[in-house]
């Protein structure tokens, strides 16, 4: 349909405009240099963005916006599959329009596919595999189940966090007459495709010893937090126009005579929130479901549209409902992708997000550390390392540091730490980011030789010192376990 083609288009256009503003994120960063590591598994991730990463890097070099076009695209997939979702479920032409329209002007779908993480691929395997479910309830051909497998472990190859949707689909199914198309030598097989599309992560977690579990425990920290702001998020962030559509299609799914065969979807929606709320998961874990409630929900919104007489300014309704959805879509822009001047983050509450403020203030750290470094007598900058504490820290100045002739730098965050310690010759160190207490542990000389204005840049905020320290008390091979942070 050339309306669903055009809002696609749209929403891809839209991320692209604006994708080489700011800078890098923090994760972008990170997935960057895991890149150049290239494995079957990371501390903290699976290994399909990493891999993105570096080949989106050996085709177009350093391009902030080529790293993005693939997100953007993400964008652009996740809208046409709302609106066939919402062709499945019964829509016509006006619910399916909606349907997309939904999924473009969301502010979690902006945000997430403006930059590539894992979320937006998250996002995107979950849109898949509820198109390729909804295929399987409305045709009741078991053979989508091995297609079903695929995109699962295509998606646990992004994040384990579509373990949450797969869960809810299995109860759905079994909590409903839907059971029986588990019962097949097709389900089976899509298991297994699952399984063994989604194994190298696994396998490389268990061969390292679970890494991944104290990130999951650092990250239990914010549990309350999480919890706290969950439901809050998921009225705001997806856009005020929105509740009431993607509300109005989890009831449609549960009580709607027409939708009984639908009810797998709409169990699956409700587990994915309830798990992930109970779970003290990020808010935004959930955001995968979205699309097949903005789906069911247009189905309920064209038949209320549906029901008036032709006298009674349909058209007019539906282009009400199309300029809300595009109006509220507008107001999330400026939290979901850069569309404000980087200098409204200095100057408003914007500076204490995290997202987009995150990415603005690299070039000062990256500065500042050459600036130091390149300070040093010529006798020592050879057998000064660099170590930072955040692994978004060392990503930066690896990526803008080679071309002011900075050497790579370290730290103990997450797979940093995995790929070592500095060389044994270097026996001092420039830090930004690490505790005072930590480096006096192991140095005889700690001192602050600057200061960095640490808006947006790592995990602290606020002023961060750059610490020069000397005189190893032991080595970096004994001394390195020291410095690990899974979090």
């Amino acid at each position: 349909m050339l309306a669903i083609a055009l809002i696609a288009g749209a929403a891809i256009v839209l991320e692209l405009a604006v994708a080489g503003r700011y800078g890098y994120t923090r994760d972008e960063l990170y997935f960057i240099a895991c890149g150049h590591h290239l494995s079957f598994g990371y501390v903290d991730q699976p290994a399909l963005v990493p891999l993105l990463a570096r080949l989106s890097q050996v085709l177009f070099g350093t391009s902030l916006l080529a790293l993005r076009i693939i997100p953007a695209l993400c964008l652009g997939t996740i809208v046409t599959l709302t609106a066939a979702i919402s062709r499945h479920f019964g829509a016509g032409r006006t619910g399916q329009v909606l349907a997309g329209l939904a999924a473009a002007t969301s502010g979690e779908y902006l945000a997430a596919a403006h930059v590539l993480t894992t979320t937006i691929f998250d996002y995107t395997c979950w849109a898949i595999t509820l198109y390729l479910v909804a295929r399987l309830v409305v045709s009741e051909d078991v053979r989508w189940w091995a297609a079903i497998g695929l995109s699962v472990g295509v998606g646990l190859d992004a994040k384990w966090n579509i373990g949450f949707l797969v869960v809810g689909l299995c109860a759905g199914f079994v909590l409903t007459p839907a059971r029986r198309l588990m019962r097949s030598i097709w389900f089976v097989g899509g298991v297994v495709i699952a399984l063994a599309v989604g194994s190298p992560d696994f396998i490389w977690q268990a061969l390292h010893g679970w890494p991944n579990f104290p990130v999951f425990d650092a990250l239990q920290g914010a549990a309350g937090h999480n919890r706290a702001i969950f439901w809050p998020w998921q009225i705001a962030y997806t856009g005020i126009a929105l509740v009431p559509l993607w509300i109005a299609g989890l009831v449609w799914c549960f009580r709607s005579q027409a939708s009984h065969h639908l009810r797998p979807l709409a169990w699956a929606a409700a587990f994915v929130f309830l798990a992930t709320f109970a779970a003290g998961g990020k808010p935004y874990y959930a955001g995968g479901v979205f699309v097949v409630l903005f789906a069911a929900g247009s189905v309920r919104l064209e038949e209320i549209l549906g029901s008036f007489r032709p006298g009674q300014h349909v058209r007019r309704r539906v282009g009400m409902v199309t300029a809300a959805m595009v109006v509220s879509g507008t107001l999330m822009l400026p939290l979901a992708i850069p569309v404000l001047p980087a200098s409204s983050f200095e100057a408003t509450a914007m500076r204490t997000l995290d997202y987009p403020a995150d990415d603005v203030n690299w070039p000062a750290l990256i500065g500042l550390v050459s600036h130091e470094y390149h300070s040093l007598p010529a006798s020592k900058r050879p057998v000064t390392a660099l170590l930072a504490g955040a692994y978004s820290q060392a990503a930066a100045i690896d990526l803008y540091g080679s071309r002011l002739g900075l050497p790579t730098a370290y730290s103990g965050q997450n797979s940093f730490w995995l790929w070592g310690p500095p060389p044994a010759a270097d026996r001092s160190a420039l830090t930004v980011g690490l505790p005072a207490s930590l480096l006096r542990r192991e140095f005889t000389s700690v001192r602050v030789v600057a200061w960095l204005d640490n808006v947006g840049i790592g995990f602290s905020g606020g002023r961060e010192p750059i610490i020069l320290v000397s005189g190893m008390r032991s080595s970096w091979v004994r001394a390195w376990p020291a410095f690990r942070d899974y979090s």
